[in-house]
């Protein structure tokens, strides 16, 4: 069987529901279910004609995303990887950067970037917590701490700002 058009609007229709269901299931953050979920149908238009007649077309449907969520959680891995994002962030707001620690020495800077999160006010460590660990945006932050999303901001660039030339006093005999 070959899905043509009006046969897709219909799946669509009946399957939108559970679909996102299953996509939310998988583990998916609220704000993403409706863009994987059409992203799968979008997938599915494409390969209708792969359909197998007198399949199930939920089982497909679900396959699809499965790969879709699989797929971004592999990208959420790799952007991982590379660094601690805190620290990341830290070393990222310096327009001109100097020479990087050597590998060996980058315990020394996360555990220095601890420290100097730790001697920070409490409002500040809660903001880069939510920020980073909570990974909230500064509009829901603003909502959050009754501040202005540029306050957010604003307070964040300070923060990090504090945060980095403590580590750079803490490590500076590890910097080549």
């Amino acid at each position: 069987m070959t899905l043509d058009d009006s046969d897709f609007d219909a799946l669509v229709r009946e399957h939108q529901a559970g679909l996102r269901a299953w996509i939310r299931a998988l583990g998916a953050q609220d704000a993403w279910v409706d863009d994987l979920a059409q992203e799968a149908f979008l997938v599915a238009h494409r390969r209708r004609a792969e359909f197998v007649e007198g399949g199930n077309v939920g089982a497909w449907l679900r396959g699809i995303a499965r790969h879709l969520v699989m797929n971004e959680r592999r990208k959420d891995a790799r952007r991982s990887r590379l660094l601690h994002a805190s620290l990341a962030d830290v070393l990222l707001d310096d327009a001109t950067p100097g020479p990087a620690p050597r590998e060996a020495d980058l315990p020394l800077v996360v555990a220095a970037m601890n420290e100097c999160v730790a001697g920070l006010p409490e409002r500040s460590r809660e903001l880069l917590r939510r920020r980073y660990a909570g990974e909230e945006n500064a509009s829901t932050l603003a909502r959050a701490l009754d501040m202005t999303a540029q306050a957010v901001r604003q307070t964040l660039v300070r923060v990090r700002a504090t945060v980095k030339a403590c580590v750079e006093g803490k490590v500076g005999e590890v910097w080549p």
